[in-house]
């Protein structure tokens, strides 16, 4: 088996790094776009019927 050279380690984390800093930026950018869905969720629980018994 050959032995991974220090450069090919360094090259795949480097890439690693990169494509998860990526997607942690999109995933960011979906949730503060989804982030108006969720009050609106808010209102519609507060307009939940009061139980008759009380």
């Amino acid at each position: 088996m050959p032995q991974l050279s220090t450069t090919y380690i360094l090259l795949i984390y480097l890439w690693t790094w990169l494509t998860m800093h990526l997607i942690m930026q999109k995933t960011k950018s979906v949730s503060i776009n989804k982030t108006p869905m969720t009050s609106s969720h808010a209102k519609l629980k507060k307009l939940t019927p009061t139980l008759p018994w009380t």
